[in-house]
């Protein structure tokens, strides 16, 4: 595989296009493999639906939190029942 090809660089791209490959293997010639992930590559890269669906499908990280932060000069939260020593 070329160093310029996306999925080169892209491990997310590649096991998108691996998974796809799978079943194919064993049963096409590997120049008609190699002919479907030039394509899938392609479509998933070049063509704005396929770059949209590879995005939305890309894993994310989870938050770290319920994404709410304290205000200045608030009180700190209170601590949950257990939480402690003696809980």
């Amino acid at each position: 595989m070329p160093i310029d090809e996306p999925s080169a660089t892209d491990p997310f791209l590649d096991e998108v296009v691996e998974r796809t490959l799978a079943p194919y293997r064993g049963i096409a010639s590997r120049e008609l493999l190699e002919t479907m992930r030039e394509m899938l590559v392609e479509a998933l890269t070049e063509d704005e639906v396929g770059r949209d669906l590879l995005e939305r499908a890309r894993p994310r990280a989870a938050p770290l939190g319920s994404g709410i932060e304290a205000r200045e000069g608030a009180p700190a939260p209170r601590r949950k029942a257990g939480g402690g020593e003696d809980g």
